[in-house]
């Protein structure tokens, strides 16, 4: 059944207001969500819509010019346009058609969370999910790591960031639908593991690829792992780890797991420091990642062997 949403998720979706969304219907007829004895319900195609139409009038655009066009055409829009402020750039750079990331660097340099989580939102809508992490997110991730390890950042600067990220993931979430019986990934970090931002975009690139996710975020034992594996049945468990934090305890709580999930749970680590941990761990399904692109393959594995076996 198709999700709809009611019109006070849809202003906390989009960022426009109750009355506002009511106007632009009566007045436009930008969307024509169902009217149901619960009030207005809007589709999921509705709030793509909405959310097109707001960037369009972040560019300038008046209402009344762009309520008509269609879905594609307010896509055009969205990329020819960018916020009039002084402080906002344009959507790319000179010569490379990658976007300008610059305010966005700014932004947390300066611990801005509205603007990074305002401008983060903005190229959501521009870039496609996969776009959005391998031009946007791990760029700046990078960035974000090596600022704070030369000192130029703070590591209150890069737990905004990660805050941001996490609600873009949750945006995509609420927004992408999974493929039908998309195996399910369950994604975290082992104890004393406090870096996240792997863990963040492989989430996001496994919600492009339409898979769908439990985001359980850092720091988690081997025991609390198992336990969520337990309830929410994930075809694969994706661990995170730095080298500096591969320690005789990750690789216990590695060699846990491994002997702990079920038959036909896939173990997946990666970071700087999953060959150390995974050493040694011996289980039919315990893959070593070599980075995103290689997390991006066996994706792509899980979707050609679910599609074998529907073919079947």
């Amino acid at each position: 059944m198709p999700v709809q949403y009611p019109i006070r998720a849809v202003a906390k979706l989009t960022g426009i207001t109750i009355d506002t969304l009511r106007a632009w219907e009566r007045r436009y007829q930008a969307v024509t969500p169902d009217r149901t004895s619960r009030g207005r319900l809007y589709s999921e195609a509705d709030v793509r819509r909405l959310l097109l139409l707001r960037a369009a009038l972040d560019g300038g655009h008046a209402i009344g010019q762009v309520a008509s066009l269609s879905d594609a055409e307010l896509q055009d829009v969205a990329h020819a346009s960018f916020p009039v402020s002084r402080n906002l750039r344009p959507q790319t750079g000179p010569k490379t058609g990658l976007p300008d990331l610059q305010h966005l660097r700014n932004a947390i340099e300066s611990s801005d969370y509205r603007v990074t989580n305002d401008e983060l939102g903005r190229l959501a809508l521009l870039l496609s999910p996969a776009g959005l992490v391998h031009e946007v997110v791990l760029p700046l991730m990078r960035q974000v790591g090596e600022n704070w390890e030369n000192g130029t950042l703070q590591i209150a600067q890069e737990h905004m960031f990660s805050a941001c990220v996490r609600n873009l993931l949750g945006g995509l979430v609420r927004l992408q639908r999974p493929g039908n019986g998309a195996a399910r990934l369950l994604l975290t970090t082992p104890s004393n593991e406090l870096h996240e931002f792997g863990i963040l975009a492989a989430a996001m690139l496994a919600v492009a690829h339409q898979f769908p996710v439990a985001y359980l975020g850092p720091n988690l034992p081997a025991g609390e792992i198992l336990a969520a594996a337990k309830k929410c049945a994930p075809q694969v468990v994706v661990l995170g780890i730095m080298k500096t934090n591969a320690t005789p305890l990750a690789r216990q709580d590695v060699d846990r797991l491994a002997s702990g999930l079920p038959v036909g749970t896939e173990l997946w680590v990666g970071g700087s420091g999953a060959a150390d941990v995974v050493n040694g761990a011996v289980r039919g399904g315990t893959v070593v990642l070599d980075d995103l692109t290689d997390f991006e393959r066996h994706l792509t594995r899980l979707k050609d062997a679910r599609a074998r076996g529907a073919a079947l």
